[in-house]
């Protein structure tokens, strides 16, 4: 299982190319293991490939233990709240 968390500030980096450098700041969404244990790394990456495959994909980052969404990015709240009952995570969620 995994437990929504504040993720606080984040940085959201724009533009592309050779050196997207700019930043705005932003806020975070991250998801957290309910409990640390060993292959929590790759429950986390199984997680974000389950976000990628909704009819939006909802693209996160995995990094210190926790999948992290850039609140600056989520356009259209009600769909993607609606699309939540889709999501399916392959080999599930283990609590």
């Amino acid at each position: 299982m995994f437990a929504p968390q504040n993720g606080g500030h984040c940085d959201s980096q724009i533009g592309s190319g050779a050196l997207p450098l700019e930043r705005l700041p932003s806020r975070a969404l991250a998801l957290t293991p309910a409990r640390r244990r060993r292959g929590q790394g790759t429950a986390l990456k199984r997680l974000a490939e389950a976000f990628r495959a909704l009819p939006v994909p909802v693209v996160g980052a995995v990094s210190e233990g926790a999948l992290r969404f850039d609140l600056r990015c989520l356009e259209d709240e009600r769909e993607f709240v609606a699309q939540l009952g889709q999501l399916r995570v392959r080999g599930g969620l283990a609590s």
